[in-house]
């Protein structure tokens, strides 16, 4: 069960972690592990974003690149940040008693939650609340019930998983899962209830694995959207922190903006240097 975790482990990683070269400012810290780490993110002062000292991640003693006490895996410059999060779980013996039980929350700064990530609930008798702090204290739930474990495996659609959407613009969210009979009838194939956030697609249920220990997994993959002050780019007109070659747009979470290369030109947006939009190629032009 171990090797096959670290084997999970290794995909989620090698799906999403950067080798490329750091496109940052000079003299600033450029990779932290096999992450590379691109302006408006940096480690120390001067590197990031000074309006926002949500871009400020820390390269731990063990060069893993830190944002929030999450391990990040990949920075994109359209505006996504890419983190392993901790699962939440609640345990119990056969007679029902609780053995052991992890709450995870989590504090996102000026970043929000992607409505790419997905809710899920694995367990048998099992549901599960996710609070957050949006507008009148939205929370959303998922519940999942089995008295065996079923046969198939692949989507989380009952059966001992369920998965349910969240929206945008969330940045901080409790998680906390429950069991309707402390796994008493099912402790046996099911000792615990399982509640996380993962990346939608990243997560394929395998029932009698999953219900058991969740394949030892421990943390998964979480998508967050970052975005450039509060205003649009109509509001900050030429005020823009957006470098050469590169155009302002206003980011799909509803609050800032974020810089993109013009067409024919790839690079870091936000950077007006050699590593900011150089020209690759002539824009694909349409016949008349």
């Amino acid at each position: 069960m171990k090797i096959q975790s670290l084997f999970l482990m290794a995909i989620f990683s090698l799906a999403y972690t950067q080798l490329l070269n750091g496109q940052s400012l000079s003299g600033c810290q450029t990779r932290c592990g096999n992450v590379s780490i691109d302006y408006p993110f940096g480690t120390s002062q001067g590197c990031y974003y000074d309006g926002d000292n949500s871009f400020k991640l820390t390269c731990n003693e063990t060069n893993k690149l830190i944002f929030g006490g999450n391990e990040v895996i990949n920075i994109t410059h359209s505006g996504e940040l890419r983190v392993l999060v901790t699962r939440s779980y609640v345990c119990y013996n056969s007679q029902g008693n609780q053995t052991g039980r992890s709450n995870r929350w989590t504090r996102l700064g000026n970043l929000t939650f992607s409505d790419k990530n997905r809710f899920t609930a694995v367990g048998c008798n099992t549901y599960a609340f996710l609070n957050t702090n949006e507008v009148g204290n939205y929370s959303v739930g998922c519940m999942s019930t089995c008295n065996t474990p079923r046969e198939t495996n692949g989507t989380c659609s009952g059966g001992g998983c369920c998965q349910t959407s969240l929206p945008r613009r969330i940045n901080y969210f409790r998680v906390r899962p429950y069991s309707f009979s402390n796994h008493t009838s099912v402790h046996s194939f099911n000792p615990c209830s399982y509640a996380f956030l993962v990346e939608d697609g990243l997560f394929n249920f395998r029932s009698s694995e999953d219900l058991m220990n969740l394949r030892n997994i421990t943390r998964f993959p979480v998508v967050l959207d970052w975005s450039i002050g509060k205003h649009s780019c109509q509001q900050v007109g030429s005020a823009n922190i957006c470098g050469w070659n590169s155009e302002c747009s206003n980011s799909v979470r509803g609050t800032g903006y974020i810089c993109k290369c013009k067409e024919g030109f790839d690079g870091n947006p936000y950077l007006s240097n050699e590593k900011g939009c150089q020209g690759t190629s002539e824009p694909n032009r349409k016949s008349k």
